[in-house]
């Protein structure tokens, strides 16, 4: 049964893939999340809508940052007219200091803030605090329950889908996937963001997962549940 699962999702991947691919496939759509600023690509942005519209059940997300990757979630939703539990978690850094005191140690070397991680702390705010108010500038916050805060010490569900922009490097990976098999249901679809060959292969190494596809640097799995 869990190889018939596979084989069927890669051969509904490969039909997607190649239509996103493909030179005369044009994507009627413009989202809505293409307006906020951040580092997902539009591909990527499309991935996660198309995606959305793909699975059911409830949703997380780890690291909303100024909610582009949030938009392009809540308006898959929105289209579908399901009511599906969405909770979207990002740390509540208000400083560089407190960005050093978290990253810093996970990596275990001085990190660079980035320049538009930068402009957010000269403001006072938290990452949440702009994605509201970008989300509620598009009409999507109803959709979503975003929070500011650690999802491993406040995050108690079980997902159906889980995406996740904080597992960058090998640290980050050892941090957080443990965390996020945990609150993964069987056949969970898992798209991860900033996925390198590297990345890739550590994953699968100390998870029970399957890799289906990349999209730009979104890469996604199937979890196959506990061995």
């Amino acid at each position: 049964m869990k190889l018939q699962k596979v084989k069927y999702l890669l051969s509904v991947f490969n039909r997607w893939y190649y239509k996103i691919r493909n030179p005369q496939y044009n994507r009627q759509k413009i989202l809505l999340a293409y307006s906020v600023p951040g580092w997902f690509s539009q591909l990527e942005c499309e991935t996660l809508y198309d995606l959305l519209l793909m699975t059911r059940g409830p949703v997380l997300e780890i690291g909303h940052f100024l909610g582009r990757s949030t938009a392009s979630i809540a308006e898959a939703l929105m289209v579908s007219k399901e009511r599906r539990t969405f909770n979207s978690y990002d740390l509540g850094f208000v400083s560089e200091n407190e960005f050093h005191e978290f990253f810093d140690v996970v990596h275990q070397k001085i990190v660079k803030v980035p320049k538009l991680a930068k402009n957010i702390y000269s403001q006072g705010r938290t990452s949440t605090e702009l994605a509201k108010a970008n989300l509620e500038d598009l009409g999507l916050d109803s959709y979503v329950n975003l929070i500011s805060g650690n999802f491993i010490e406040i995050d108690k569900g079980m997902y159906d889908f889980i995406f996740c922009d904080a597992i960058h490097e090998a640290n980050e990976i050892q941090l957080n996937l443990p965390h996020i098999v945990t609150r993964s249901l069987k056949n969970c679809i898992w798209a991860f963001h900033d996925m390198s060959d590297s990345n890739i292969n550590l994953i699968l190494g100390i998870s029970n997962s399957q890799f289906l596809k990349r999209a730009d640097r979104l890469g996604i799995f199937l979890y196959l549940g506990e061995q």
